[in-house]
């Protein structure tokens, strides 16, 4: 069985890395990414904790699951929050990226950043989504802006834009341009990274991150060009190299205090080895290029 612990302060204590796992794919409405922890368990993995829909749930009318994804985030926060208190590492594998309402608001601070590694803006709202699923609103509700049963689940002050940065993204709704150009929220395209080049814009990314005590990190493996990733549900052409959101989560541990992180949307039933081998390697680094540094976190906080 697989086990992980990151060092920190110099000392000898073991702080662990806590796997939760969040069996659900009701926020893309696409089989497949509620099966990530049974799989991954398959695979000899071990989670501190499972978190699995409860499906009697009402589904009340505007966006599809509300109810079932709103109770799945509060108990995802609770999760969360227990790991954090325990001054462990919460590591959160979905399911659909509407499960960082969860993950994130358990710890809602303003000197955090928030890195959203993914293809997609995830800025939606009831109002301007035309699918209605939840994946695409997470985002915009950790703002404050969305559905009320998403808002009553995080804690105010809500994520404010300047503690934002977004990397890979490609694919953007017409409403999502306008929130983010309105926000002033900075999103690195893919192109702009080909453009640019990988190194200055991870390098922007560093910059962004020392501004802030801490980090959290959600990586949606959509990111990455379905080329190389076919294991996820809604795959965007002309992404990342694997190499690319590797290296920046790599770079980001070696220079800023990382404190959470989710890695969502791996679904096994579209996957040919490939996205689960990029999952496997995200944990390697997780582990150890934590445990590799005398990692000073501000536990206390």
């Amino acid at each position: 069985m697989r086990s992980f612990f990151l060092r920190y302060n110099g000392c000898g204590d073991k702080m662990f890395v806590k796997m939760i796992g969040v069996s659900m794919n009701q926020g893309c409405d696409i089989e497949g990414t509620q099966l990530a922890t049974a799989f991954l368990k398959q695979q000899g993995f071990v989670f501190e904790d499972e978190i699995v829909p409860l499906s009697e749930l009402s589904n009340q009318n505007g966006v599809k699951h509300g109810e079932l994804i709103a109770d799945v985030c509060v108990r995802l926060k609770s999760s969360v929050k227990k790991v954090l208190l325990a001054r462990d590492f919460p590591l959160i594998i979905g399911g659909d990226h509407a499960l960082a309402m969860g993950s994130i608001s358990a710890n809602m601070r303003h000197d955090r950043a928030i890195l959203w590694i993914d293809a997609h803006g995830d800025v939606n709202t009831p109002q301007t989504s035309e699918t209605k699923r939840a994946h695409g609103m997470p985002l915009a509700a950790l703002m404050g802006y969305g559905d009320p049963r998403f808002l009553n689940i995080i804690d105010q002050p809500y994520v404010s834009a300047d503690q934002i940065i977004m990397f890979g993204i490609r694919s953007l709704d017409d409403p999502e341009v306008v929130f983010l150009r309105e926000k002033g929220i900075r999103y690195i395209t893919a192109e702009e990274i080909r453009d640019r080049g990988e190194k200055a814009c991870i390098e922007e990314v560093v910059r962004h991150c020392k501004r802030y005590a801490h980090t959290h990190i959600s990586f949606d493996l959509d990111s990455i060009d379905p080329a190389y990733c076919p294991g996820v549900s809604t795959p965007v052409v002309r992404g990342l190299h694997p190499s690319t959101p590797l290296n920046l989560i790599s770079t980001l541990f070696n220079t800023v205090s990382i404190r959470s992180m989710d890695i969502v949307e791996f679904n096994p039933l579209l996957d040919n080895g490939d996205s689960f081998t990029i999952v496997k390697e995200t944990l390697k680094i997780v582990s150890r290029k934590v445990n590799e540094y005398s990692y000073a976190l501000n536990l206390e906080q």
